[in-house]
């Protein structure tokens, strides 16, 4: 399929782009995906020829790329924001065990945690966790936040967007519960939930999903994941992510208008890669950058 995609999308893409080499000493080009019909379910940002010596080009190693349900929405999240630099106020939400019937426990939830508290030492944040995240505390906290993280099972419901939702302690926080409650000053949300950017098989052309979700009701951008990863990777990407989305912030190098998210995860999944093997797709595949 990966190769597939490359030969038939993304390579014509990218040699229209003029983006088929490297260039030694400069940042990888950012391009942005605005996929329609079955497209909507497959990964453009890892389509390459794999496994042939020697080693052939992947879309990873030539782009960073980010996606979108529309281009309206990527309108939305290019608009100008003089706050993008400034000191993030996070809202971390962690759920360690959810107290409903077919909701396993994520026992990598704390360690993610504490590692991107570790980070944020200084800047305001808000945590919750466990039986402190419920719903209620949640809408009331999330307008006081320009960035939120939610560690914790997340539902799909395709038929109405507005029930698609995190499983939070109490019950689920539905997109309908979001809607009113984000303010103007949302940037970035962080989905570790399972399968927070899939939509619905059924009808493919339709973006359905968290993560289409999060940017609609005015987060400008959002990482999620494409299906369920291992547990253990959680933390691994949380971690390298927000220590490079913080560099980045101070360093000034974020053009204006965007938010540093999508380099940011790229440099994340580039070092899991790394670790677990370039051929184990399901581990690195599915992080992606929606904005």
């Amino acid at each position: 399929v990966l190769g597939r995609l490359w030969a038939l999308v993304v390579h014509p893409v990218l040699e229209a782009l003029d983006f088929t080499k490297p260039i030694a000493g400069k940042p990888l080009p950012h391009v942005t995906w605005c996929p329609t019909g079955p497209l909507t379910q497959l990964p453009l940002h890892t389509a390459g020829l794999y496994g042939q010596t020697p080693k052939r080009p992947c879309t990873f190693d030539l782009v960073v790329s980010s996606y979108t349900p529309s281009l309206s929405a990527l309108l939305r999240c290019l608009e100008k924001n003089d706050e993008q630099c400034a000191p993030p106020r996070m809202l971390l939400v962690a759920q360690t065990n959810t107290p409903r019937p077919g909701l396993i426990a994520l026992p990598h939830v704390q360690d993610e945690s504490a590692r991107v508290r570790a980070l944020l030492q200084g800047d305001e944040h808000t945590f919750l966790q466990d039986g402190q995240a419920t719903v209620d505390s949640v809408l009331g906290a999330i307008n006081r936040h320009t960035w939120v993280h939610f560690a914790c099972h997340g539902s799909q419901h395709p038929s109405d967007p507005t029930l698609t939702s995190v499983e939070l302690h109490d019950k689920p926080l539905t997109l309908g519960d979001l809607m009113s409650t984000v303010s103007d000053n949302a940037e970035l949300a962080f989905l570790s939930a399972c399968e927070t950017a899939v939509g619905d098989k059924k009808v493919p052309e339709e973006s359905a999903h968290l993560a289409a979700g999060m940017m609609a009701i005015g987060f400008k951008g959002v990482v999620a994941t494409m299906w369920s990863i291992h547990d253990q990777d959680g933390p691994v990407i949380v971690e390298a992510y927000y220590k490079k989305l913080l560099e980045l912030r101070a360093s000034g190098t974020v053009p204006q208008g965007h938010t540093g998210a999508a380099y940011a995860l790229h440099h994340a999944v580039e070092a899991l890669r790394k670790a677990v093997g370039e051929s184990n797709f399901e581990r690195w595949v599915p992080f992606v950058h929606f904005g």
